[in-house]
């Protein structure tokens, strides 16, 4: 099981607020995979399909598009918005799919919440052809994340520390050499890793704070808060984060690893 699940309307919410926050990132990630017309692709750890729904305008192929997650309440939403691509319900440690299925394999930022990260390795390597891409990327370090670290001290202080296990997921396979040694017990060639440091933004700082808190594994507790509590954690949040947001609203640096590596 994934280390961040979602219940309820989280995956709306996620649907935007995740992608205001992986956006900048997500073209690279599939441009390095080259895609080409006919090629069937995969989307490993999917979500709602930020990935999925964009191959083939960012990559300018025609793709045939699966994708899969373990979280139903995601692929629900990603079905309502793209009914054209093939979801399905399973895990990365036991995909549901012949060897050399795929001559793409994507994960954007599911590794390093997968149980067994090896096992999910091989597997995304064994569904591909030969001479198949495997493309993925992971956050950088969390003392690299400054949005984050001022985060998860608003969550510790309001939640408890137990909110912050799936942020401590999330941050937890952050060195290249990690990266490349997972590719390299998998049995993939070619690896070649890579640090992207980008801004994500949001028009608005308070709708922002709000969104994202209801887009994540906190949004219960969030919701369950009456409304002073809530405004109070957007204020404890905002004062913190001033500094970070400009005439466009709020800019958020972060460090993203990308891979990319072939069967």
């Amino acid at each position: 099981m994934s280390g961040w699940q979602l219940s309820g309307d989280a995956p709306t919410f996620y649907m935007r607020y995740a992608y205001a926050m992986q956006n900048p990132w997500t073209d690279d990630l599939i441009l390095q995979a080259r895609c080409k017309d006919g090629d069937r692709v995969l989307d490993v750890a999917c979500g709602p399909g930020l990935v999925a729904g964009k191959v083939n305008q960012v990559s300018r192929a025609t793709c045939k598009i699966t994708g899969i997650d373990v979280n139903e309440a995601m692929l629900n939403t990603a079905r309502r918005s793209l009914p054209d691509i093939d979801w399905h319900l399973g895990s990365a440690t036991d995909l549901p799919f012949a060897d050399g299925s795929f001559e793409v394999v994507f994960c954007q930022q599911g590794l390093q919440y997968f149980p067994d990260r090896a096992t999910s390795m091989r597997e995304m390597r064994r569904v591909l052809t030969p001479g198949g891409r495997l493309s993925l990327n992971v956050w950088g370090p969390l003392d690299r994340q400054p949005f984050d670290v001022v985060y998860r001290d608003c969550l510790r202080a309001f939640f408890g520390a137990e909110a912050l296990t799936p942020s401590n997921l999330g941050f937890s396979l952050n060195t290249a050499t990690e990266l490349r040694e997972l590719a390299t017990g998998a049995g993939l060639s070619n690896i070649r890793v890579r640090f992207e440091h980008r801004t994500a933004r949001y028009p608005d700082l308070g709708e922002f704070l709000t969104g994202w808190t209801l887009a994540s594994p906190n949004a219960g507790k969030f919701r369950a808060f009456p409304e002073e509590m809530r405004t109070r954690f957007v204020a404890y949040l905002s004062e913190r984060l001033e500094d970070y947001v400009d005439d466009g609203g709020i800019a958020i640096p972060r460090e993203n690893h990308y891979l990319v590596a072939t069967r």
